[in-house]
């Protein structure tokens, strides 16, 4: 690893994070006043080599075909900005999907005595009943619903409804999305799902019976589940990254479509997704599992969607799909 701080200077230039690969070796470099700085999106162990100037590396298989979404160490309190997000993308990666700006619309639901949103997007100047998704962690909708709708546009994609139902605060997220956890909670949040969020999106919305679970993280392992105890709901699951396999989630026996993703940089996420696409492969399930060189990133969960949605909406039909 270069440890020369005139090179490493010369590397940064006036910035404060660089990242550069050689071979299979991913250098970082980082310059500021950070102590005991923590790159997040790569796991990669910072060590001082003078002053405020920080460096490390990782080998990593594949590098050239990677992309990581990289936050710069901040100080604490430090408001994170656009500034602080940097992409490396090795140069055989993945070309990136097209992107279309689209605003999804805003509601709240009434939940366990208070409220939830719920944000739904609906392809532009498509009329009748359509499939839907509901997707854990609906927040988030936006950044997905754009490429999505590029792909229904470029006709790679039938059109499809995404219905983002929001997760709670961060203990709340957990007990509603992991069963486990607190099998209360997650019964009730599976219930409001089931019993209004569905039926308000089938009067509003106009979507159709056809409802897949789609989830990242925790989120995953929510889309999994709920198709495990209601398939007679749920008839497709896209999951990327789940954390927990299926012998911590006491699975029951659904078979339904389902595509499974995570990156080869997140150890126990990786490991998880292939218990799950292994179980429910021996299940009879039509499953897709698929590896990005990567981490836990949302840029993967946001490439990975389409595709998954493709996927798991041509197995539902009976369609043909693309062989893997």
């Amino acid at each position: 690893m270069p440890r020369d701080p005139d090179a490493l200077r010369a590397r940064l230039g006036d910035r404060r994070l660089a990242l550069w690969a050689e071979g299979h070796v991913l250098h970082v470099a980082y310059r500021g006043p950070a102590e005991n700085p923590q790159v997040v999106g790569v796991d990669v162990q910072l060590s001082r080599v003078d002053g405020d100037l920080w460096a490390g590396q990782m080998t990593i298989e594949r590098l050239d075909e990677a992309v990581f979404q990289i936050f710069e160490p901040t100080e604490r309190g430090e408001l994170i900005t656009r500034d602080h997000v940097h992409v490396w993308r090795g140069p055989l990666a993945p070309p990136e999907l097209p992107y279309v700006h689209v605003v999804p619309a805003d509601h709240r639901l009434p939940f366990l005595g208070g409220e939830r949103g719920v944000h739904v997007y609906r392809p532009a100047g498509i009329d009748g009943p359509l499939p839907a998704v509901c997707m854990a962690d609906g927040e988030a909708l936006q950044g997905f619903a754009g490429l999505v709708e590029s792909m229904i546009r470029a006709r790679d994609l039938p059109p499809v409804i995404l219905v983002g139902v929001e997760s709670g605060d961060n203990d709340e997220r957990a007990r509603e999305y992991l069963p486990l956890d607190d099998p209360e909670r997650f019964t009730a949040h599976l219930g409001f799902v089931v019993d209004q969020v569905i039926p308000w999106a089938r009067d509003t919305v106009q979507a159709s019976g056809v409802w897949l679970a789609a989830g990242f993280s925790n989120g995953a392992v929510w889309a999994l589940n709920a198709a495990q105890r209601r398939p007679d709901v749920f008839r497709g699951v896209v999951a990327l990254s789940p954390g927990i396999p299926p012998e911590l989630c006491a699975p029951q026996t659904a078979s339904a479509p389902h595509y499974i993703a995570a990156g080869t940089q997140e150890r126990g996420f990786r490991r998880a997704a292939a218990k799950w696409a292994k179980t429910l492969d021996e299940r009879g399930a039509a499953v897709q599992h698929r590896e990005w060189i990567g981490g836990h990133d949302e840029y993967w969960w946001r490439q990975h969607l389409p595709a998954g949605l493709r996927f798991v909406l041509k197995a539902e039909s009976g369609s043909p799909s693309p062989a893997p």
